[in-house]
Parts: structure tokens; sequence; C-alpha cells
């Protein structure tokens, strides 16, 4: 199904199509620019199907470099600084910041009504 000829045809079909289309919106012929909206979408399925295809055909070789190449870009982030810069300053607190809801971390979603009675073992 996907062949050497499907990229060239395919773009072929989108070129047309994006070109016709402009030709009949220009032109004010509404039958022209429908044919080339047609023709476009038409384009598009198979454009997908092939790039899909080529990307599922990455070699081993292919994905060590991406990683290696990865790898590179952070450590030359790290020695660069980049990873720690602070744009905005730290939040102050706010609505939230009571002793009720700072206490070990917990922040409830919905407040109690009212406070439970802490269980204690016997």
């Amino acid at each position: 199904m996907i062949s050497r000829l499907l990229p060239a045809l395919t773009l072929a079909l989108l070129g047309a199509g994006i070109v016709i289309g402009a030709f009949g919106l220009l032109g004010g012929n509404d039958s022209l620019m429908r044919r080339g909206i047609f023709l476009t979408l038409i384009g598009m399925p198979p454009l997908i199907a092939h790039t899909v295809h080529n990307a599922h055909r990455v070699t081993a070789d292919q994905l060590a470099e991406a990683d290696n190449a990865g790898y590179r870009r952070a450590l030359d982030h790290v020695a660069r600084g980049l990873l720690d810069q602070h744009t905005a300053p730290p939040p102050r607190g706010g609505d939230y910041a009571t002793p009720e809801h700072t206490a070990d971390n917990v922040i409830h979603i919905c407040p109690l009504p009212h406070k439970r009675e802490e269980k204690k073992a016997l």
C-alpha cells in the first residue's frame, strides 16, 4: 500500500487542491473552490499514513543516536545553568496559608464542616 510514489502523488494532489481552491476563492467560483477543498482533503490521509509508516521504520541506531543527542543537550543545559533559573519569585502563602492548612502539608479540598475528634488507641 505504501510505496515510493505515494508521497509524490499525495503532495501533487495536495498542491493541485490548494491551487484550484485558491483560484476558485479568488475568482468567486464556488464550484471550483469546493473541488480544490475536496482534492486537498483527499490528499491528507495518504500523507498521514506515509508519515506514520516512516516513523515506525526507525532503526535501533537512530533511536540510540536520538537518545544520546537528548543526553548531550541535557548536559549542555546543566553546564550552562539553564535548569536552575528562576523566572518568578516563589509564591508567598495566600488564602490557604493558615495553620490549619499548612500543618503536615495537607490541604483539604473540601473544607470540613466541623473538626473531628482524634481517635486514640486504648
